[in-house]
C-alpha cells in the first residue's frame, strides 16, 4: 500500500512520539535512603559542679637568706637545688674583722670590770669614814656615783661584747629550717653587705606543704558569696589541683583565706589554699589549675555538647521520635560539665537526641538511627 508523502510523514512522526512516551514510562525514579545519624539518650546523674582557676604554687615558707654582716664570701657549703636541714652551714663570710672587734670589746669589758672593782673598794673605804664624820657627805656621794657609773659602764661594755659575738656568728650563715635551697646568688670571693642587691644570698622553700594562690573575678565572687553556709564550708575543704599534664594531684587542699579587698587594678580577689605535699612533687613557681567543688546538681539531665546547636539566642536539639523522625526542640542549657551540657528544661531522661554535624539534617526528616553509647567525660 502506498501512502501520500504527507500522510507518510505524519505516520512516522506519530510512531516516534509513541516510542518516546514508552521510553518515559520505563524510566526508573530512584529515592535516596534515609541518612544515618548517631543518636544518644539523655541521661540523669548527680553532677558535681566545679570552678577552675589558674593558680601558682608557693612554698609553705619561702625565705630569702640574707647577709647580716659585710665581708667577702669564703665558702659556699651546699649543693644548689638540694634539701638542707635546719642548722646546716650554708655560707661563711670573712670573720677576721669581727674576731678582732670581739677581742677589742672583751678588753673593754675587762677594763670596765677593773674600774668597777676600784670604785667598789673606794666606796667601801669612804662609807665608814663618813659615818665617823672623818669624811664629808659629799665624799660619800662622789664615791657612790663613781661606783654606779662603773657598774653602768660594765653593763654597756658587756652589751657591746654580746653584739660583737652575734656579729661574729653572722659570718656563718645557717639554714633556718628544713627545705629545698635555690640557686646561690653569690660565689666564693664575692663581697656581700647587709643592704642592697648583694644582701640576698639564696632562697629556701619548705615544701612538705605548699600554698596555692589564685584569683577570682568580681562576678565569680558574687556567685560564690550566694552559696549557702554549708556549701561554702564544703567548698573550702574540697579544693583539687590539676597539673600541667592533665593529672589530678592526689592530695586535696583547703582554702585558708581570701584577701580583704578586690584589687582595683585587676578586679579580682586573691584566694590562698594550702596543700600537703608529702612526695615533694609540687615546687614553688609551678603553674596549676585549682578546681573547687561548689555544689552538686541533683538528678541533672545531661546530653553531649555536640548535640546542641544555637539559632540566634535559642539553644535547640534534634529529638528523635519512635518513627525515626527528627524534631527541632528548644531547650534551656545550664552549666557545661566536661563534654556535656546540663539541660534545665526541654528534655527529660531517656529522650533521644541526634548528634549533629552531618550536613542536611532538617526537622521532620526521616533518619536511620545509629544508637550510640555515651558517658560524660571530665566531670
Amino acid at each position: 500500500m502506498k501512502f501520500p508523502i504527507n500522510t507518510k510523514t505524519q505516520f512516522l512522526g506519530s510512531l516516534s512520539l509513541l516510542f518516546l512516551l514508552v521510553a518515559c514510562k520505563e524510566e526508573v525514579v530512584t529515592v535516596a535512603p534515609p541518612m544515618q545519624v548517631n543518636v544518644v539518650k539523655a541521661i540523669q546523674n548527680d553532677v558535681p559542679l566545679y570552678e577552675e582557676f589558674v593558680a601558682q604554687v608557693y612554698g609553705k615558707s619561702d625565705v630569702d637568706i640574707r647577709a647580716r654582716v659585710e665581708g667577702w664570701v669564703t665558702s659556699v657549703n651546699f649543693k644548689e637545688g638540694s634539701v638542707v636541714k635546719k642548722g646546716d652551714l650554708l655560707y661563711t663570710i670573712d670573720d677576721i674583722e669581727y674576731k678582732n672587734n670581739l677581742d677589742r670589746q672583751a678588753s673593754e669589758v675587762t677594763r670596765a670590770q677593773t674600774e668597777l672593782v676600784r670604785a667598789e673598794n673606794e666606796l667601801n673605804r669612804v662609807r665608814p669614814l663618813t659615818e665617823m664624820n672623818a669624811l664629808s657627805k659629799k665624799d660619800l656621794d662622789n664615791a657612790v656615783a663613781e661606783y654606779e657609773a662603773a657598774k653602768a659602764h660594765v653593763a654597756s661594755t658587756q652589751s657591746t661584747l654580746e653584739n660583737a659575738k652575734i656579729e661574729l656568728g653572722y659570718t656563718r650563715v645557717t639554714s633556718p629550717f628544713e627545705g629545698i635551697i635555690g640557686i646561690s646568688n653569690v660565689r666564693v670571693g664575692d663581697y656581700v653587705s647587709r643592704v642592697g642587691g648583694t644582701s640576698v644570698l639564696t632562697t629556701i622553700s619548705s615544701v612538705d606543704g605548699v600554698r596555692v594562690r589564685f584569683q577570682i573575678s568580681e562576678r565569680e565572687y558574687l556567685r560564690i558569696a550566694q552559696l549557702s553556709p554549708e556549701e561554702l564550708s564544703n567548698a573550702r575543704k574540697s579544693v583539687e589541683l590539676l597539673l600541667a599534664d592533665g593529672t589530678v594531684f592526689p592530695e586535696k587542699g583547703e582554702i585558708d583565706f581570701a584577701n580583704r579587698e578586690i584589687d582595683p587594678k585587676t578586679g579580682t580577689l586573691t584566694i590562698e589554699a594550702s596543700f600537703p605535699n608529702p612526695s615533694g612533687l609540687l615546687r614553688p613557681g609551678l603553674f596549676v589549675k585549682t578546681r573547687v567543688l561548689l555544689k552538686t546538681a541533683s538528678a541533672a539531665v545531661m546530653i553531649p555538647q555536640r548535640a546542641v546547636f544555637q539559632l540566634q539566642n535559642l539553644n535547640q536539639v534534634f529529638t528523635v521520635s519512635d518513627s525515626s523522625t527528627l524534631k527541632a526542640t528548644t531547650i534551656e542549657a545550664g552549666q557545661k560539665v566536661g563534654d556535656a551540657w546540663i539541660i534545665t528544661s526541654g528534655l527529660k531522661p531517656g529522650d533521644r537526641v541526634a548528634i549533629i554535624g552531618s550536613a542536611g539534617l532538617t526537622a521532620n526528616a526521616k533518619i536511620e538511627v545509629i544508637e550510640q553509647a555515651w558517658t560524660p567525660k571530665g566531670n
